[in-house]
């Protein structure tokens, strides 16, 4: 297995992976980056490792599969394989390996954003490219190529991919479920790793326009939101009012599941095409979802019922959500657990490890 990224969910995935393989069937090579992350030490600090020689792609993917090679593995995962496949396509095409194809391993690369043009996200050049790549890849032997779909499965088919089976998010089901709804005040919270794309700003302008809510930010903020958060006027004014609570830093397992249960809705206020594992992990919990009124997570809070879209730029069309949110807020705390009834990571483990599925 090759991760060379350590930010978002990805290490995690890396360990549910490990720990559905027999301890001489492992093997994880990393980029330096991820060794040296605080989210290695939180969800790898045990496993055993080799080092690749750089973070950039174009250099540690050949790296890793002349390594898995020299190794005699029979099957490379690559779980976040969406920047690997020019490099391996390209490595590949090439034969650049001095070792015989026959002792190349088998390969699984998963796909975790598979966006196209014509989506919500501004279009890119590499966007428009990766179908084709992908394409290329596939037709080689011994290439399985993955999507990774929302938790629930809602989405099935990505445009530009076709024949490109999807896997589920994994999510762990929660056993106990939070409380009822905590009388007069409302805690929206934004948590993982908050970045711009989580719009803090919209919603802590639409919570400046209704004094019953409280804003919660738990999980590491990018240099941008922190800027943010020193410098707004409305930010200053909810920190003063003690209706601003920031927890600036990586949580770990218990601490997130903590976060979430303390708040009365989930803030996803990002239009992204790709899935969001915060939605499903605020399902687990019984948590209702302030979302998108359009893209991935548009679609799967349609199907689920588990929340309410909004404008993500508009913090007027926030506040409309929030009001239709809370007037019914029982209603879709009942769907929300209701959805979480598929989830678990048995799709994700399986899809990726059993590579004749």
């Amino acid at each position: 297995m090759v991760e060379l990224e350590p930010l978002g969910h990805r290490l995690r995935y890396v360990r549910l992976l490990l720990e559905g393989l027999p301890p001489t069937e492992r093997l994880l090579l990393v980029s330096p980056q991820v060794a040296a992350s605080p989210e290695f030490r939180e969800h790898l600090a045990d496993a055993e490792v080799i080092e690749l020689g750089s973070d950039d792609h174009d250099t540690a993917i050949p790296e890793a599969l002349v390594t898995a090679t020299e190794h005699g593995a029979g099957h490379l995962v690559i779980p976040d394989g969406d920047k690997a496949v020019r490099p391996l396509l390209r490595t590949l095409l090439r034969g650049s390996l001095s070792l015989a194809r026959p002792r190349r391993p088998r390969i699984t690369l998963l796909l975790m954003r598979t966006a196209t043009p014509g989506g919500p996200e501004a279009a890119t050049v590499g966007m428009a490219l990766k179908p084709a790549l992908v394409a290329a890849l596939r037709r080689l032997p011994a290439i399985r190529v993955l999507f990774l779909t929302d938790a629930f499965g809602v989405v099935t088919r990505r445009p530009g991919f076709p024949g490109v089976r999807p896997v589920r998010d994994p999510v762990t089901p929660v056993a106990e479920l939070p409380g009822g709804h905590r009388s007069g005040r409302t805690r929206i919270g934004a948590l993982g790793v908050i970045s711009a794309r989580k719009n803090v700003p919209v919603l802590v302008r639409a919570a400046a326009r209704r004094d019953d809510v409280d804003v919660v930010l738990a999980g590491r903020c990018e240099p941008d939101v922190r800027a943010f958060l020193d410098t707004d006027p409305d930010a200053e004014r909810l920190r003063t009012e003690h209706r601003l609570h920031v927890d600036d830093r990586l949580l770990d397992e218990d601490e997130f599941d903590a976060a979430l249960r303390s708040v009365d809705v989930a803030a996803v206020l990002h239009d992204n095409d790709a899935p969001s594992g915060i939605v499903a992990e605020a399902c687990a919990r019984g948590v209702p979802v302030l979302g998108p009124d359009r893209g991935w997570i548009a679609t799967v809070l349609d199907a689920t019922g588990c929340g309410v879209g909004a404008r993500v730029d508009d913090p007027e069309d926030v506040v409309k959500a929030i009001t239709r949110l809370l007037a019914d807020r029982e209603r879709y705390v009942v769907s929300a657990q209701k959805a979480a009834g598929v989830l678990g990571v048995d799709d994700f483990v399986t899809g990726l490890l059993d590579d004749r599925a």
